[in-house]
């Protein structure tokens, strides 16, 4: 497995930045939005538009912004794949991509159409463009591929085409509710009244699990200064999810025509599903308890939190699949916060501390041609404590969130704590891009004040 990165073939910082900065603004936002549901006395249901609202801040500005921007930064430094046009790339699909989820949040808030119609437009052109970068430049520099890097981007190319199957899905469903077309013209099979749990199953367990599968493989050894994961888990985990959920998605077409069978083997696809994150899971949870460091660092316990609401979450997808009366409305809300709060954003809460402090460090050392006294360090861009604290704030609201789906009256509390989450989290990422910034006027400075090398003259 490849463990060295080439920083060298590291894109701007703008490139990736601007999507790392959408996550404590979305973050709050769907606090406020949790906030607002339960001060309104509505139910805290999957089908509630409030709730359909925050879940989409999540998945689309929290968990896309972060995924997004990850990709263009990691491709090129892991895979020496970058993308095709990165800078305008990155301008182009951070706008679309932040005005889409906006666009999606007020259409189901609202329910007016031309919302819908607008998200599909804009989330459409951004996944689109994205995806074609993202194709051209493995395309066009394969053959420069690092070597080693196969696991990373079996998961990745896995990962990129759940997205397409995601976004294909969600415009369909969105463009139903904005008018754009029909359903009668579309109706081809039972298939269509599942649409919602497969775009729910392509998105989290396709693009948002491979993806931090994928990445997982590269950044924990190195960052968390772990043993690389076993290639048989590397070779098989990532082609097995896929075509599980290729099964799930054809079952639920069969079983107008195949009836009990159909049924059975879509049970059995989910478990097994189920079953592989959890193994994941645990050998991660495995590698993360021997690592070679002895303290824990915030990035840590924000990774322990990860896998420990991924295992749980496992568990309640075999109890759902094999639920015998339909599955209780408090285990799919369960179910949704241990995978999206808790799973999905914990992991990239845990992502963004290194690859912020990481990104912030190597491009001040860029504008340095020789050494500096005054150059931070790594850790000093973003303290440890302060760190630590928002991962408490964090913990406290996905603790909270899923106790919520059984008592509704700790929503508030569960809200207001991820809305202080998003506030240190943000002020954190402040901070440090504020140090960054008055490093890169002291370099500019020293430089300035530096005496040009004497050269000699010819004859001295």
């Amino acid at each position: 497995m490849q463990r060295a990165l080439d920083f060298d073939r590291s894109p701007p910082l703008r490139v990736s930045f601007r999507f790392i900065l959408n996550v404590p603004l979305f973050l709050m936002l769907a606090a406020l939005g949790l906030a607002w549901l339960a001060l309104s006395g509505q139910p805290y249901l999957r089908w509630n538009p409030l709730v359909l609202a925050t879940a989409h801040l999540f998945t689309l500005g929290v968990l896309a912004s972060a995924m997004l921007g990850a990709l263009m930064q990691i491709l090129p430094v892991a895979t020496r794949l970058p993308l095709l046009h990165v800078r305008i790339t990155s301008f182009f699909v951070h706008i679309c991509l932040t005005a889409g989820t906006l666009a999606l949040a007020a259409g189901f808030i609202s329910a007016v159409g031309l919302f819908h119609t607008l998200a599909v437009v804009l989330l459409g052109a951004a996944f689109l463009v994205f995806l074609s970068s993202v194709a051209a430049g493995m395309a066009r520099h394969w053959s420069q591929r690092a070597p080693g890097a196969g696991e990373v981007l079996s998961a990745v190319r896995l990962a990129l085409l759940a997205l397409l199957v995601t976004v294909v899905l969600g415009a369909f469903m969105a463009g139903l509710r904005g008018n754009l077309w029909g359903v009668g013209a579309t109706q081809v099979g039972a298939w269509l009244h599942d649409l919602p749990d497969l775009h729910v199953a392509w998105g989290l367990a396709g693009w948002v699990g491979l993806l931090v599968v994928g990445v997982s493989y590269q950044v924990i050894p190195i960052f968390q200064a772990t043993e690389i994961y076993p290639q048989r888990l590397t070779d098989t985990l990532a082609p097995a999810v896929f075509v599980l959920l290729g099964v799930i998605t054809t079952a639920g077409g069969w079983q107008t025509s195949h009836g009990e069978a159909a049924a059975l083997l879509r049970l059995g696809a989910f478990s097994l599903l189920a079953i592989a994150f959890l193994m994941y899971a645990g050998v991660t949870s495995r590698l993360l308890w021997t690592r070679k460091r002895p303290s824990a660092e915030p990035t840590t316990r924000f990774w322990h939190l990860s896998m420990a609401c991924l295992m749980l979450a496992a568990a309640l997808g075999i109890a759902r699949a094999w639920w015998p009366s339909g599955t209780p409305a408090t285990l799919e809300m369960a179910l949704g916060t241990l995978l999206i709060p808790g799973f999905a954003v914990s992991a990239v809460n845990g992502m963004l501390y290194k690859i912020v402090q990481f990104l912030l460090w190597h491009n001040a050392q860029r504008q340095a041609p020789v050494a500096l006294p005054f150059m931070p360090k790594v850790r000093q861009f973003i303290p440890e404590p302060a760190a630590h604290r928002q991962f408490l704030l964090h913990l406290s609201a996905v603790v909270l969130l899923t106790l919520a789906c059984m008592a509704p009256a700790l929503l508030l509390p569960a809200a207001l704590a991820l809305a202080a989450s998003a506030g240190m989290l943000g002020w954190n990422i402040f901070r440090g891009l504020q140090r960054y910034l008055q490093t890169s006027r002291r370099i500019v400075q020293a430089l300035a004040d530096t005496p040009p090398f004497p050269t000699s003259e010819k004859g001295g």
